[in-house]
């Protein structure tokens, strides 16, 4: 499983619910891949601002999430507003490549720590396992 990459200014916070213009005009939220964001970021932004990448973890995402075939190879689809715990890792554009692209399958020491008492946030937790 791919890690997905949302570009941003690099000064946009993170909302609770991330609901981008693109989503009420062509009903998706656009992602990358990592090998594609800074072609992404070519594309689609000024060169003068500076862009922050948010990596979000696809497992935490609650809404469909598709891969489009696009020219320039595969794009992540995101269908609707991306929760704030989706969202892992806010990467400045210069250190994309340091980046991972492939989730890790075992538990990260965030999630690991985040069902123990403490001062962590509810948001905090892992999402629910499968049922059934």
């Amino acid at each position: 499983m791919r890690w997905i990459y949302h570009l941003t200014f690099a000064d946009t916070p993170v909302p609770p619910r991330y609901a981008p213009a693109s989503l009420a005009a062509e009903g998706f939220v656009h992602g990358s891949y990592r090998d594609a964001v800074r072609e992404s970021a070519r594309l689609y932004f000024p060169a003068d601002r500076a862009l922050a990448a948010w990596q979000i973890d696809p497992r935490r995402l609650d809404v469909p999430v598709d891969v489009a075939a696009t020219p320039r190879g595969p794009m992540p689809h995101i269908h609707g507003a991306i929760p704030a715990d989706a969202v892992r890792a806010v990467i400045p554009l210069e250190r994309i490549d340091d980046a991972p692209d492939e989730v890790a399958d075992e538990i990260t020491a965030r999630d690991a720590t985040a069902n123990t008492p403490g001062p962590e946030s509810p948001g905090d937790a892992p999402p629910p396992g499968p049922t059934g």
